[in-house]
């Protein structure tokens, strides 16, 4: 057998002779060992490692504190609603303030224009009536305005505001211009606003007290007869008078039919005339409602007629008119 601790004899052998040779000494042992001590080397190496990978000039890492979150501060919600309120406050108060300015703008053109006046059948609008002049009305006046684009209101009695004098008694009124300079405009229209005329009780007829006749002795009375006066004519017996029908011309008299009157444009000039007949007496005078609006009275005629005549200048904004005429009777007066 051959010896194992000769090397010659183990390398003489066969594969086979060594697998099955009980001899030979296996390599685990030393193996396990091995392992068994690299690991202590490595654990007793891992403080040196630290330290190594350490800077020893850092300190050390502090412990971290975990803090709760803080809760929201709670905004002050009446603070907030107050403040709300006072900025809705605030933007009502502008926007009123706009409107009342904007309706006052509104009522002062249109009573500087005349339109409030025209469309009041207690009002007379006279359109460039001039600087002077004088109107008579059929109620009482209560008012007058005066536009010089600006409007003044005149209380009945004598007025004088430095730039006119105005008149107001009754049914009539007067102004006068006579101050200028810049505050002191040409008038553009004047406005007659009237009042309700008062009615005049009706005079109750008192009858005479009859006489008691005196009983002379020997005669018997005697009634007095009564004489029932006799009513007083109202207008001259005999005379008649009719007013025509209006008519409307140009500036060179050429008469205008519904259509042309339609197609006038702001600034246009038209002449309205009047003519009547009568069986006795004349006419004087004449006067037009135009539009609601009583213009003065005129005395002047279409040439080689007896058509009294209103030039009327067309003023924005109106596309239709309404056209009243009147004529003053010497005798019978206005009708």
């Amino acid at each position: 057998m051959p010896d194992p601790t000769d090397p010659a004899s183990i390398n003489n052998n066969s594969p086979g002779d060594q697998i099955n040779n009980t001899n030979v000494t296996t390599p685990n042992q030393p193996i396990v060992s091995d392992l068994a001590d690299d690991q202590s080397d490595i654990t007793n190496k891992l403080p040196q490692l630290n330290q190594t990978f350490s800077d020893p000039n850092e300190a050390p890492a502090p412990e971290s504190v975990v803090t709760a979150p803080h809760a929201p501060k709670k905004y002050g919600g009446k603070k907030v609603i107050a403040t709300i309120f006072g900025v809705l406050l605030l933007v009502g108060a502008v926007a009123t303030g706009v409107y009342l300015v904007q309706r006052q703008q509104e009522i002062r053109e249109q009573a500087a224009s005349g339109r409030e006046c025209q469309q009041s059948q207690d009002c007379i609008l006279l359109d460039s009536p001039g600087n002077s002049g004088s109107y008579q009305t059929p109620r009482p006046i209560i008012k007058v305005k005066i536009t010089d684009q600006d409007v003044h209101e005149y209380n009945p009695g004598n007025s004088d505001d430095s730039c006119r004098k105005v008149n107001i008694s009754e049914n009539f009124v007067s102004w006068e211009k006579y101050g200028s300079g810049p505050d002191c405009k040409d008038v553009s229209n004047v406005q007659i606003w009237m009042g309700q005329a008062e009615p005049s009780p009706s005079p109750v007829p008192t009858q005479p007290p009859t006489p008691t006749p005196t009983q002379v002795p020997g005669v018997s009375p005697t009634t007095t007869p009564r004489i029932s006066p006799s009513p007083a004519p109202t207008t001259p017996p005999g005379i008649s008078a009719q007013c025509g029908e209006v008519k409307a011309y140009n500036t060179s008299w050429i008469l205008l039919s519904a259509n042309d009157l339609k197609g006038l444009q702001t600034g246009n000039h038209v002449r309205f005339a009047v003519s009547g007949t009568t069986n006795g007496g004349s006419f004087d005078k004449a006067r037009f409602t135009i539009n609601n609006s009583l213009k003065p009275e005129v005395t002047t005629k279409k040439p080689g007629t007896n058509e009294f005549y209103y030039e009327y200048i067309v003023p924005q904004g109106t596309t239709s008119f309404s056209v009243k005429g009147e004529l003053h009777h010497t005798s019978l007066g206005w009708f």
